[in-house]
């Protein structure tokens, strides 16, 4: 339960943050509607598990003893809360650093919370992520992005 709690306030986040930039319409959406279109889904996913947690049956009592819940050694959690912070992070410093830069350090940030700790390997996805997702959403489909230090 504690998870989807967490990912309903992480996408309840995200649309705040994203109702700051401009929303455009559909026709010509602006910076904020993609996040915020992510943030609701987000929401609504995290809602519904939430509810299919609560009316899941509990297990019947076995009678054997059950061993003492473990955490994860390999630090799961802590990539997750990780991951959710840097996308924070990466949503309110849109408008600051520009499209391009906040996304090349977002997945910069990513990677290496993901364990690819090859700084130069790394640099040059992030790099290419980065230019990519300008040229389809800012060449290819015209949605206006915060413009920063380099586009």
């Amino acid at each position: 339960m504690a998870a989807a709690i967490s990912l309903f306030v992480f996408g309840a986040i995200t649309v705040a943050l994203s109702l700051q930039l401009p929303l455009g319409t559909l026709r010509m959406p602006g910076s904020g509607f993609f996040p915020l279109v992510l943030g609701l889904a987000l929401m609504t996913l995290a809602g519904v598990h939430g509810v299919q947690l609560r009316l899941a049956k509990p297990k019947a009592a076995t009678p054997e003893p059950q061993p003492a819940p473990q955490t994860p050694a390999d630090g799961s959690t802590i990539r997750v809360v990780l991951f959710m912070g840097t996308v924070a992070a990466a949503t309110a410093l849109l408008e600051p650093l520009g499209y391009t830069l906040s996304s090349f350090l977002l997945m910069l940030a990513l990677l290496w919370i993901l364990g690819l700790r090859r700084w130069h390997l790394s640099a040059m996805i992030a790099l290419a992520s980065a230019a990519a997702s300008y040229v389809i959403f800012v060449v290819w489909l015209k949605i206006p992005m915060p413009s920063g230090w380099f586009f």
